[in-house]
């Protein structure tokens, strides 16, 4: 997961120096054995979240990058798919049971 708050996440020292508190805007980084088709599986599986490219609104979104494309110089470190997320006002129990049932349909590894 990408968000700056977060001790992994690159940038976080930035964060921590200039913010007082974090936003619902997110990234979620899949790992390398799952296709691109798993990872837009996982994103069209999604109920709750619509898709679509905003952050900040009321209703939860959900958008794939891929993110290799976007970086053809290669100074993306991660291998997998990338899923953004933006955090609405629904209620977070129903998002994580979304996202998990999506995860579930989408990412069976046979």
């Amino acid at each position: 997961m990408l968000h700056p708050a977060l001790p992994s996440s690159p940038g976080h020292a930035h964060w921590q120096r200039d913010c007082t508190a974090a936003a619902g805007l997110f990234s979620v980084v899949f790992d390398a054995r799952y296709t691109a088709a798993q990872v837009d599986g996982f994103d069209d599986a999604l109920q709750l979240f619509k898709i679509g490219y905003s952050w900040g609104g009321p209703v939860s979104l959900a958008v794939p990058y891929d993110v290799q494309a976007m970086r053809p110089a290669g100074r993306w470190p991660h291998k997998g798919g990338l899923v953004r997320l933006s955090i609405g006002l629904e209620d977070a129990d129903d998002l994580i049971a979304d996202l998990a049932q999506a995860m579930e349909r989408a990412l069976v590894m046979c």
